[in-house]
């Protein structure tokens, strides 16, 4: 095997260390170095290799494409069976499988014999997640390979393995001046970066957490479930399907012991896109909300679109109670007069896309995207203001006072 590694990456091919905790910025060859090292050891030695990360709705969310990647690359198609499924090395019978790791427990503690857990995306990985992943990789001499771009400084496995003085842990640090093949497309990008935004280029090609400004929302304290006694949905559609424009948004805001806990996605398509609308139904029937209201200046728009969800959710246990809004007032002013106005009682839950969680944090007027932000105040909105949310709210008090 004739394969090049960038001088941080050496000691990956060395070490014993159970952990490996690879982190740093946009360009730096981190995965595509842990991809190499990886197929290094599946061609010389069976082993079992999870690849994983806290989200994976289909093998496109995975590090599959980049594995099958490199495997074309160096000319290796005639060594390697590859399917939607897995991709096992024909000589040694290594197997790389691919799996997410939120709500998937149970799946995850009964995978046998990892050798090499790979877990990409690390800044958003769950505490709960960690807790089922680490007892799983138990094989003798096994090791699990963090890769991520910190993002708070209170990220489960930034705390963990970043900051913690760890013996069983190494640690390597890559950003871009790491990366001998650093495209020159990207260095266009670092440089604007550098020039126009300098909290944005330590952040993304520097590794640094996130940097908040006075002027922004700022990150939330999180909690590790979803413990909701009701909660209600809102939708932003986006109908165009153009890179750059507004995204198809949904929040969930739910009520926790006297707090607000949220989550949310963001999706890139219009909400015309049948796959679009499928994939956030089964987010939103999830959290089974007790009301979803769709925002839309347009009505005749709305209401077919109105029409097609209904259509979609008949395969659906349960049913939503669908509305319409109008939305008046201004956009900063709502989003600053829900979310601004009660922070201090508002938790996200771990493992939020991280888009959607970013658009959040980031927030402040006249900002390119604010989809995130604008509906979750909708949800906010809707929590306080809607009459079947405060029936069932008095109905649910009443029951608790009952102690039934």
């Amino acid at each position: 095997m004739n394969i090049e590694v960038p001088e941080k990456l050496l000691p990956l091919y060395e070490t014993k260390k159970r952990f490996i905790d690879i982190h740093g910025g946009r360009g730096s060859g981190k995965s595509h170095g842990v991809a190499d090292f990886l197929l290094c050891q599946s061609r010389t030695k069976k082993a079992r290799i999870l690849c994983c990360r806290e989200i994976q709705r289909s093998i496109k969310d995975s590090v599959w494409q980049l594995i099958t990647e490199k495997i074309s690359q160096y000319g290796w198609d005639s060594l390697f069976d590859i399917t939607d499924q897995c991709i096992v090395c024909k000589k040694t019978g290594s197997d790389f499988i691919f799996k997410g790791l939120r709500g998937n427990a149970q799946d995850i503690k009964s995978t046998e014999g990892i050798q090499y857990a790979w877990v990409e995306e690390s800044q958003s990985v769950s505490r709960k997640s960690l807790e089922v992943l680490v007892p799983t990789v138990r094989n003798p001499e096994s090791q699990i390979i963090f890769t991520y771009n910190p993002t708070l400084e209170e990220d489960p496995v930034h705390v963990d393995y970043t900051l913690a003085d760890r013996d069983d842990t190494l640690k390597i640090e890559m950003n871009w001046r790491d990366n001998p093949w650093f495209p020159e497309v990207l260095r266009a990008d670092m440089e604007y970066d550098k020039a126009t935004n300098i909290d944005k280029y330590y952040h993304v090609w520097e590794g640094q957490v996130e940097r908040f400004t006075n002027d922004m929302i700022g990150a939330f304290q999180s909690v590790p479930t979803w413990d909701c006694q009701y909660c209600v949905a809102a939708i932003d559609p986006s109908f165009s399907d153009r890179a750059g424009t507004d995204s198809t948004a949904v929040g969930i805001v739910g009520i926790s012991n006297g707090l607000l806990v949220f989550t949310g996605m963001l999706w890139p398509k219009s909400i015309s896109d049948p796959q679009t609308r499928r994939e956030m139904l089964d987010f939103i029937s999830l959290y089974t909300p007790i009301e979803t209201v769709l925002e839309s200046q347009l009505s005749d728009s709305s209401l077919f679109m109105l029409d097609a969800l209904k259509r979609d959710e008949a395969i659906y246990p349960i049913k939503n109670l669908w509305s319409i809004k109008h939305q008046s007032r201004d956009k900063h002013s709502r989003i600053m007069s829900t979310i601004g106005v009660q922070k201090s009682m508002m938790r996200i839950l771990e493992g939020t896309q991280q888009n959607f969680s970013l658009e959040v944090s980031r927030y402040r007027k006249d900002v390119e995207h604010d989809d995130a932000p604008d509906v979750l105040a909708l949800a906010c909105e809707t929590l306080g203001t809607s009459s079947i949310v405060a029936e069932y709210s008095k109905a649910f008090n009443i029951l608790k006072g009952m102690k039934i």
